[in-house]
């Protein structure tokens, strides 16, 4: 009986087959899973680059400064800003473009990135990049000269209305966000005003205090030091309620004007870079923005958190890309037209 050999099972060899392929299958789902997990185990190895398209000093270079300084506590290596100026955008993202995909180089937006990729020049698509987090939003106020007749809104809105495009509103470039909130206010208050274009919201404020405009759209953070000397007044802002730092300032809604709007800042990377790379920034970025320095800033700046993750971030882009267009083709606008 010893030597008698077991009875082979019916499809033993397939049995042993359909094994082995099983297996074969599991070990390769389990390195696969082990890849995809070493980014975010590995990330990050070296500093991390964190790209700006405007100079030092503007509002977006503080934001990225501050926000370097954060994450790099949050990730253990630095994270160093570097300014790539120009082309309203451009060069800083084929800058970021050309980097690796794997997360040590990012960079700051704002909602300038909407009419960028119309611009002359511009190459890339939204698909070429990787929303990470919005991380701030920044409403828009009315400013105007203390020495002008408008006390409130509602006088300029009158005055505007009784002289179909005498009103001279300064504002950053011919099409921003700036531009858009204007224009949606100015529909909705029915009247004609002309928007001479600035590049950027600092120049348009430092013409309305000298008087060479009737009044500026910017952010009421950059207002502080010349309603303090007494050159500025805000007539309203843009935001859902009252700002602390101006309680005495009405919002555009309180007036009777359904005007909600922001302007907002953020962090992006490069498509492509691996989904646990981009996990571990958001994240960082969450637990950035819990922070006591965090929202010490954000009260230095009259500025409001506004963390989005980046499915609705990107859902946010898209929509004010779509504004931006149709205003675009509205006001006869070619190309990008600049910053936000």
């Amino acid at each position: 009986m010893a030597g008698v050999p077991l009875p082979r099972l019916p499809g033993g060899d397939d049995v042993k087959l359909r094994v082995k392929h099983a297996l074969r299958l599991a070990a390769a789902g389990l390195a696969a899973l082990m890849t995809n997990a070493a980014p975010a185990q590995q990330y990050p190895s070296r500093t991390i680059t964190m790209l700006c398209w405007s100079a030092a000093g503007s509002p977006v270079d503080i934001y990225a400064r501050i926000m370097a300084k954060l994450l790099a506590a949050e990730l253990g290596q630095n994270v160093v800003v570097d300014n790539r100026t120009g082309g309203s955008g451009i060069v800083m993202v084929n800058a970021l473009l050309r980097a690796p995909a794997d997360g040590h180089t990012i960079a700051a937006n704002t909602i300038t990135l909407a009419t960028l990729f119309s611009e002359q020049g511009a190459t890339f698509k939204p698909e070429d990049l990787q929303l990470v987090a919005r991380s701030q939003v920044d409403p828009y106020g009315l400013i105007v000269h203390t020495s002008t007749p408008f006390k409130t809104i509602d006088e300029l809105v009158a005055y505007a209305r009784k002289k179909p495009g005498f009103l001279n509103i300064g504002g950053p470039f011919a099409m921003s966000g700036h531009r858009v909130a204007w224009e949606v206010f100015a529909d909705k208050a029915k009247f004609k005003s002309t928007w001479v274009a600035y590049q950027g919201g600092g120049p348009a404020l430092i013409a309305v205090a000298g008087g060479h405009v009737d009044a500026a759209a910017t952010n009421p953070g950059n207002v502080k030091p010349f309603i303090q000397s007494g050159k500025v007044r805000v007539l309203a802002v843009s935001s859902e309620k009252r700002i602390e730092d101006f309680p005495d300032v009405p919002t555009y809604r309180e007036r009777g004007w359904d005007v909600v709007r922001y302007q907002w800042r953020g962090l992006m990377t490069k498509a492509g870079t691996p989904k646990p790379v981009v996990d571990r920034l958001v994240a960082a970025v969450q637990k950035a923005q819990q922070s006591p320095e965090w929202k010490n800033y954000l009260k230095q700046v009259t500025q409001l958190d506004g963390f989005q993750g980046p499915e609705a971030f990107r859902a946010q882009l898209v929509q004010d890309m779509q504004e931006m267009e149709t205003m675009k083709k509205r006001l006869g606008i070619t190309g990008g037209g600049g910053g936000g």
